[in-house]
């Protein structure tokens, strides 16, 4: 008697950081209705490879525990450890959790890469708080879509001192280098402002009002990405041109 209250899907997410803070606040203002997140934090203290083979190690437990919970679909949230991790390693822990788990599994760099494509993204410029190296790798998942990263504007910061900076200041942040970056590239389609620790989606609305270019970020390429695979895609009105595209 209570079907009207229950989840439609439950979704698995391993978490990058050791403590969840922005990512299922912004999920939930942006998502439909009767999704529901299991969040389990990996816990990664600093962009490097060793530190995400540490955090990846108990791979197989983190996908049982959330197998446990009925979970339909389980995304690898965070674009750092992919990228730190480059194209093939990143490729053969997506495959192992699909062979694992046995139900739909991704990535956050997935779903912004196929997301931008999806809506005929050619020319991008990025925005965010990784190292150069880093943007290196992730020009390298663009453009097995198709797609060029044409500038990358960002202020390199470690995970324990970007999660210290206050929301207001991180958006501003977001925001300033976003803005840069689509005045220095005009001939960009679209801008991509890479991190989950801040309240992305706002910048996102606002830039794309100024510019009148989609702007996309983590929690819209994710909301699409993860209702495409469970079959469930309908476009979202006043959360940005990602979602509201078909």
């Amino acid at each position: 008697m209570f079907e009207d209250h229950l989840p439609k899907f439950k979704i698995g997410c391993l978490a990058p950081l050791g403590v969840i803070g922005n990512e299922p606040y912004e999920f939930y203002r942006i998502a439909p209705p009767g999704i529901e997140l299991f969040l389990i934090p990996v816990g990664l203290a600093e962009f490097s490879n060793q530190d995400v083979e540490r955090v990846f190690a108990p791979m197989t437990s983190y996908l049982d525990q959330l197998l446990a919970r009925g979970v339909d679909l389980i995304i690898q949230n965070g674009v750092p450890l992919p990228i730190l991790m480059g194209l093939e390693g990143h490729d053969r822990l997506v495959r192992m959790m699909n062979e694992h788990a046995g139900i739909p599994c991704t990535s956050t760099v997935n779903a912004i890469v196929k997301s931008a494509a999806e809506i005929g993204i050619k020319k991008l410029v990025v925005a965010n708080k990784w190292s150069d190296a880093m943007n290196e790798n992730l020009k390298l998942f663009f453009a097995r879509e198709g797609i060029t990263i044409t500038g990358v504007y960002n202020q390199s910061l470690k995970p324990a001192d970007f999660v210290k900076i206050k929301a207001d200041d991180h958006m501003v942040l977001a925001w300033h280098l976003g803005r840069t970056a689509l005045i220095e590239n005009p001939d960009a389609d679209a801008l991509y402002i890479g991190g989950g620790t801040w309240l992305c989606e706002p910048v996102a609305r606002k830039l794309e009002d100024e510019f009148g270019k989609p702007v996309i970020c983590n929690q819209t390429s994710r909301i699409r990405h993860m209702l495409s695979l469970l079959g469930d895609w309908t476009p979202l009105q006043g959360h940005g041109a990602l979602l509201a595209h078909p």
